[in-house]
């Protein structure tokens, strides 16, 4: 793949000395064991997300993902997934969610196709059997998050028309809207919404797109480099309802947690922040040891090892404490 369609994804720890004493309200021992120079696993919905290096083309780079394993709410290996686009050649997977029954929607490209690259999302049975495709056209989905609706969301990009290694100079949608069985329901949130640089949807470092019964937050790139971000939530007709850029407080790797009450929070480096809605402020919050690796309903969920066997804890939100 070209470099501007590869990029690692990073981690972060959370300091230990804010949270003394707290005690989480779940926690899971798990059988996986993160793979040497990969990419940091995910939590999504319940499972965990494993990145295998390197993959059947033999490219050995660390940041490259041909596959993936998922380790269900039980913490033991549910299956592995090596994805191959059909029609192309070193398929690459960007992104993985689940819904609550363990079906997954996975966002890959791979090279191939009149445009050079193909960009698709493959729909999988909690089994890891592909069940569906939905082809994106020119339109890279970066990051995806499916509903409690189990309908499908996703923050992108698109390729130009014609110089198909660059984006798209016409302005375009860069969230989009599936409906459960693949069809494009919705495009929401311009390209010309944000400042000139990287394209908002960027796959790489910061940005993210998570969905609640009645919102989406959507941490994108928003200036010249990754370290430019703005927060921003919409209701599911694409209304936005906030933005909220994070130029100050956001320096270096980060990992955003958006909970079933709509709650904002955002963990750089030993640094924890939530937003307040009505100053449009990100203050500072109250955090748990480990490694923030998102929400789970109206608890934030850490990860407490990164060596051996994957701990997870749950803990209340600070609001709700």
């Amino acid at each position: 793949m070209k470099p501007f369609l590869i990029a690692a994804v990073s981690g972060l720890a959370v300091s230990a000395a804010a949270a003394a004493g707290e005690e989480p309200v779940r926690q899971l021992s798990t059988v996986a064991i993160p793979f040497f120079r990969s990419r940091v696993p995910l939590f999504r919905h319940g499972y965990l997300v494993l990145w295998p290096p390197g993959g059947p083309n033999g490219v050995p780079a660390a940041n490259v993902s041909y596959g993936f394993d998922a380790y269900g709410p039980d913490g033991k290996l549910a299956y592995k997934k090596t994805i191959e686009v059909p029609g192309g050649s070193q398929s690459v997977v960007y992104d993985v969610d689940f819904d609550a029954d363990g079906n997954a929607a996975v966002t890959a490209s791979a090279l191939g196709g009149p445009s050079q690259f193909l960009h698709i999302i493959m729909l999988l049975d909690r089994n890891g059997n592909q069940t569906g495709l939905i082809d994106t056209g020119r339109y890279f989905s970066a990051k995806i998050a499916i509903a409690p609706d189990r309908s499908i969301w996703a923050l992108g990009w698109q390729q130009d028309a014609d110089r198909t290694r660059y984006p798209d100079r016409n302005d375009y949608m860069i969230v989009r809207h599936f409906s459960a069985e693949g069809k494009e329901v919705g495009a929401y949130l311009p390209r010309s919404s944000f400042p000139a640089g990287l394209e908002p949807g960027y796959q790489g470092e910061p940005t993210r797109i998570t969905v609640t019964e009645d919102r989406l937050g959507i941490l994108a790139v928003s200036g010249r480099t990754g370290a430019n971000a703005e927060w921003v939530e919409m209701d599911l007709n694409g209304n936005v309802t906030e933005r909220s850029r994070l130029d100050d407080v956001r320096h270096g790797a980060s990992e955003v947690a958006f909970t079933a009450d709509d709650h904002a929070y955002l963990s750089v480096g030993t640094r924890f922040y939530t937003l307040d809605h009505s100053s449009h402020m990100w203050k500072p919050a109250q955090t748990q040891s480990g490694w923030l690796k998102g929400a789970d309903g109206r608890r934030l969920v850490y990860m407490q090892s990164a060596k051996g066997p994957i701990q997870l804890q749950w803990f209340e939100e600070p609001e709700h404490r």
